[in-house]
């Protein structure tokens, strides 16, 4: 085999690879910039859309709906519901002491999915007027993984308040 032969295939061989590495890493334009697809990222976005305007309303059923059949909520001091129907009763407890929440912030930290999971963490802030001996704030960091449903949808599947920062 000839040297300029031998350079074409080299240099073809080069070609090929380069084209097929830089299309296997290629973001897809579905991608949000976070790396999670973007109908995932919009189905978790609505969800905590869902739970800001139900902090506003005093609605624990639509809390409660946002969740797997066995999803589990987890609070920043431990304590923990597993089901629908103990996150709604909870959750109805927690809004009788505080009241509706007068400003509602979630903020997406990230989403990482993996396969019919998808992680979220970030911030959220909840601001009440404050009912007598109620708490005037629910904010801090947490950590969400959302679950795949049957029908496509993403239902939280674990939901866990985390403590502040040493």
């Amino acid at each position: 085999m000839s040297t300029k032969r031998t350079h074409r295939i080299v240099l073809a061989t080069g070609a090929i690879a380069s084209l097929a590495f830089s299309t296997a890493t290629a973001p897809s334009k579905s991608v949000s910039p976070s790396g999670a697809p973007a109908p995932v990222r919009r189905a978790i976005e609505a969800g905590n859309a869902i739970w800001e305007r139900a902090f506003r309303n005093l609605d624990a059923a639509a809390i409660a709906s946002t969740f797997d059949e066995e999803g589990v909520n987890v609070g920043a001091d431990g304590t923990y519901m597993k089901g629908r129907p103990a996150i709604e009763a909870a959750m109805r407890s927690y809004f009788e002491r505080s009241g509706p929440a007068t400003a509602t912030q979630v903020d997406i930290g990230d989403i990482v999915l993996d396969r019919d999971l998808a992680y979220e963490w970030g911030h959220s802030d909840f601001q009440f007027a404050g009912k007598p001996g109620g708490p005037r704030q629910r904010a801090g960091r947490y950590l969400a993984v959302w679950k795949r449903q049957p029908d496509g949808g993403w239902k939280l599947f674990r939901n866990l308040g985390l403590p502040d920062r040493p």
